[in-house]
């Protein structure tokens, strides 16, 4: 299975960190991504990107650095928000460095298809995941 995370509607995800910017529940569950409207019957890939950049941990509850991260300002949250990134892509950042954050979409691919040893489908899945993520 892959370790890096994927869905097939990419934007699902940067609009549920938008919701979450306006207010963070204490806990995260398919049923909060349901209510928001959010990739419907792929609600756990959702979860599964927000558990893996470490804003809610394994039982959906939030964690204290994806709370503290989340509540800060407009002008502060990016550059924040650029950490938890860096931090769950380090293997990737370790690799290519900060030019990660502009590498075209087919060498994010082939790199989460070497690295996870998954199809071209999935590794470019995994690199729409990463993009959307880039402050």
């Amino acid at each position: 299975m892959a370790s890096h995370p994927y869905i097939s509607g990419a934007g699902n995800i940067a609009q549920m960190i938008g919701f979450l910017r306006k207010n963070f529940p204490a806990s995260v569950t398919s049923g909060t991504v349901k209510k928001f409207g959010l990739a419907p019957n792929n609600e756990s890939y959702v979860i599964n990107a927000l558990q893996f950049i470490g804003v809610i941990d394994e039982e959906g509850k939030r964690t204290e650095k994806g709370h503290d991260v989340f509540v800060l300002s407009d002008d502060e949250f990016p550059k924040a928000f650029e950490g938890l990134v860096k931090n769950a892509y380090s293997d990737l950042f370790e690799f290519r460095g900060d030019d990660a954050w502009s590498l075209a979409k087919g060498e994010l691919t082939s790199y989460f298809r070497t690295t996870d040893k998954t199809s071209e489908v999935i590794g470019g899945r995994q690199a729409s995941v990463f993009q959307p993520s880039v402050p």
